[in-house]
């Protein structure tokens, strides 16, 4: 597929760089080196970001559907791996997985427990009771500690699965994973997913769309339509499409050559897909919805931890990861993972830039106003080109609120690098469980940060409004760059207190602080329902 609006918008932005970037670094303030710098490397690293991303995205690649035929539908094992969650999400999962558009008596679903409950084992009695012509087992791995099991946490668990699927007397050659709270969208999927694997050999795993069932307005990002609507093409193009741990089906001889799912970092999605593209297999990418989350994080804590496991298991595998094997298209799509982390600390140097801009007269750059606008503002406007053209098709709101996202997790990413890089390849950190259930309450701690960059930035606004002549002397893109940022990482800010009302976040935190202050208990006593 040839993206004529993506490449033109990516011209234009190479173009624009080469006019930006000399400018910029000949213009640094020398006398402010503790601004200009970090200025300077961030501006470097937004330009080698968008550049590689021009690259990667210079291609799609949509595979032509290749279902399997009535009546031709080889053998699969859908393992559903499970460790607290609901049982009656395990039990909505399992079930949809066996009502869908493949013959129930080619699948065989094995729900594999890392929690070992009498409760998930009368939900596998009930779906033989309910599905007579399919075939669902129970399976327990061993316990976490035990010599005998490859991995802890998921991995564990999968390799465990995995192992008692080998020992059958005839395994089916395809393995679907699927999480435990992840339903079946397309009741399609598995027919179709199958369908590529069969028709090339070639082919080790097939990833589809994952959605999930948010909130209006999505107002956490949990959809990442840019990530599965458009990036995941670009990466089919050049054969570098990585499992995304459900809606994926693998073919089990490449899990074998693979030496099963890897439990070098915390989650094994990421570098499964990273070992089987470095042997020569290939990845596929179908754009059909073949999972649906019953539950997405939509309290701060829980989409901080979600996202921060994926950005440093990012993080150590461009840091410390085995890439050899990979060529050329493939490295720079991984390196474009990379630096898509790595770009939150540019992120926070943007952000805080415009403050001391507005209230102490403190600039990255020595220029006169017009020779800003002549040498930034195209190359703004070029990247922000590049943005429109890579989401074109879908509505600006996505974009915008896919921004919002990645500023507002810019302090959970700066910190999630910081940990892949100081841990080293030898040592990870603890993994946790994502919650399947919300816990709403004001999480003003977690969010000070974003809470200070907005006050800041609105604060500075307000000092330079009262001070200057808004027509003459007012520094107007300063002011732009401010309300830009302050609304960007406003959405975290509320965030924190979602799910709650105004009174119900006060009343929380002044709970929380009861205990340690008289004032507080005064103020419960005020607010508080009778």
């Amino acid at each position: 597929m040839k993206n004529w609006k993506i490449r033109s918008a990516g011209v234009i932005l190479i173009v624009a760089t080469a006019w930006y970037l000399p400018w910029a670094l000949t213009s640094l303030n020398r006398s402010a080196p503790w601004l200009s710098i970090p200025f300077a490397g961030a501006s470097l690293m937004v330009a080698a970001m968008t550049l590689i991303t021009v690259i990667n995205h210079w291609r799609y690649s949509r595979p032509e559907p290749r279902p399997v035929g009535q009546g031709e539908e080889p053998e699969v094992a859908v393992v559903i791996p499970t460790y607290g969650e609901p049982t009656e999400m395990v039990y909505r999962t399992a079930r949809s997985v066996l009502a869908q558009d493949y013959p129930p008596d080619r699948i065989t679903v094995v729900i594999s427990d890392d929690g070992h409950r009498h409760a998930v084992r009368a939900i596998v009695q009930l779906l033989r009771h309910e599905h007579p012509d399919g075939s669902v087992v129970y399976h327990e791995p061993p316990e976490r500690g035990d010599p005998e099991r490859r991995g802890e946490a998921k991995a564990g668990n999968l390799n465990a699965a995995l192992e008692a699927i080998e020992a059958g007397e005839s395994p089916p050659p395809f393995v679907e994973t699927r999480d435990a709270d992840d339903v079946v969208g397309d009741p399609s999927f598995l027919r179709e997913a199958i369908g590529q694997l069969v028709a090339d050999p070639k082919v080790a795993f097939v990833q589809t769309i994952k959605e999930a069932q948010v909130s209006p307005g999505d107002p956490f990002g949990n959809l990442e339509p840019l990530f599965y609507r458009k990036a995941m093409l670009a990466k089919n193009a050049a054969n570098a499409v990585f499992p995304c741990g459900s809606g994926l089906v693998w073919r089990r001889e490449a899990l074998e050559d693979i030496g099963g799912f890897p439990t070098w970092n915390l989650v094994e999605d990421l570098q499964s897909g990273v070992e089987a593209l470095r042997r020569g297999w290939r990845g596929l990418y179908l754009p059909i919805v073949g999972a649906v989350g019953e539950s997405a994080p939509e309290d701060i804590p829980n989409a901080f931890k979600q996202r921060g496991t994926w950005a440093i298991d990012t993080m150590r595998l461009t840091f410390w990861g085995k890439k050899g094997g990979l060529n050329l298209r493939q490295q720079i799509q991984f390196a474009e993972l990379g630096f898509f982390y790595m770009l939150s600390f540019a992120v926070l140097v943007f952000a805080v830039t415009p403050v001391f801009s507005l209230v102490f007269d403190v600039y990255p750059l020595i220029a006169t106003h017009t020779e800003y606008a002549i040498h930034f503002w195209p190359f703004a406007a070029a990247v922000e080109l590049l943005l429109v053209s890579l989401s074109d098709g879908l509505p600006y709101e996505d974009l915008w609120r896919a921004r919002q996202t990645w500023l507002g997790m810019a302090p959970v990413y700066v910190k999630a690098t910081l940990i892949a890089l100081l841990y080293g390849p030898r040592r990870k950190p603890t993994y946790r469980v994502t919650r399947k259930e919300h816990v709403h309450r004001w999480y003003w701690r977690e969010t000070m940060p974003h809470l200070l960059i907005v006050l800041s930035l609105v604060g500075g606004s307000v000092y330079h409004v009262t001070t200057e002549s808004l027509l003459e002397t007012a520094d107007l893109g300063s002011l732009f760059w401010a309300a830009f940022f302050a609304l960007g990482f406003s959405q975290t800010v509320r965030n924190s207190w979602y799910g709650m009302n105004a009174r119900e976040g006060l009343v929380t935190a002044l709970r929380r602080a009861q205990d340690r202050s008289v004032v507080a208990r005064a103020l419960i006593s005020l607010f508080s329902p009778e």
